[in-house]
């Protein structure tokens, strides 16, 4: 059997076709959680959150379930994807590390993350260290850059459908939110360095949450089942969201599914992270122009 990058396998078959997939689903989502959630060090809720023991331990035993099943030939088909649930918890650790240098070079700079040139800045650092980070290592293990959406695929329509989404939700957040700045040089402000946070961290998140697992994942749990838990793994990355008070926490999470389904749904269709990458990019820049419109 052969999966959608060319490379062929065999494909257990111990469960009927249905339990099986359900079983996997389950399986990788519990792995997508231990990863994007529990390890996650964008919020504190857990106490394996920006704990780089955690982090760098679960690095480690999905490097070692990648040797162990690759000397399993059974079981040969999921190393390539523990390889890359390695690489995702491998970019937390990273940035985990890197915090405190980091912080050192931002007070040398003065970059001052409360404001928009701040965040962007920092959010281009961390886009920086999880982009090379990925790409390394996808092309260390000997993966196609191709077979992890990082190419042209169907421009034309990547194109049209990001685009129009950016631009109809930038439209939308200057109807909303363009009056609450008090000065335009503020406003000015939040749009070119929300522009620039916001492509970095949509081409970011699209690639390292879906970019790398989707077309692993189809030939094990269906195509519907691999946007499906990418989806969901997206969502529940953001559960702990800063810019909510903590009572609209779920009705974000809510809101998020939809657009993660769609997301998965054209990379899929267009086969590149380009088109989801800009429709990404929309909705974080939605929301950037609307948590500064209060100070602005």
């Amino acid at each position: 059997m052969k999966d959608e990058s060319g490379r062929v396998f065999s494909k257990p078959a111990t469960w009927p076709p249905f339990a099986q997939k359900a079983g996997l689903f389950v399986l990788f989502l519990a792995i997508g959680m231990a990863i994007f959630v529990f390890g996650n060090n964008y919020f504190s809720i857990f106490v394996t959150n920006r704990n780089p023991v955690y982090e760098g331990g679960l690095s480690a035993a999905l490097l070692i379930a990648t040797l162990v099943l690759h000397w399993q030939p059974r079981l040969r088909a999921y190393a390539d994807l523990a390889y890359l649930f390695f690489v995702a918890s491998f970019v937390i650790f990273v940035t985990t590390i890197t915090a405190e240098p980091r912080d050192s070079l931002f007070n040398v700079l003065h970059v001052v993350t409360s404001t928009s040139r701040g965040m962007a800045i920092a959010k281009l650092f961390e886009v920086a260290l999880a982009v090379v980070t990925i790409l390394v290592l996808v092309r260390a293990y000997g993966i196609r850059l191709g077979s992890i959406y990082v190419q042209r695929g169907n421009l034309r329509w990547g194109l049209i459908l990001g685009l129009g989404v950016l631009v109809n939700f930038l439209s939308s957040a200057l109807m909303f939110f363009a009056g609450r700045y008090s000065d335009p040089a503020l406003l000015g402000d939040a749009l070119l360095w929300g522009l620039v946070f916001s492509l970095a961290n949509g081409f970011m998140e699209e690639l390292w949450l879906r970019a790398l697992f989707l077309r692993r994942l189809v030939p094990l749990i269906g195509g519907g089942g691999a946007i499906l838990l990418t989806a969901t793994w997206f969502s529940l990355m953001h559960m702990g969201a800063v810019y909510f008070q903590p009572i609209a926490i779920p009705f974000f999470l809510a809101n998020l599914i939809p657009f993660a389904l769609a997301w998965g749904y054209v990379m899929k269709k267009t086969d590149s992270l380009i088109g989801p990458s800009l429709m990404h990019a929309a909705s974080d820049l939605f929301l950037f122009i609307a948590t500064l419109a209060s100070a602005g």
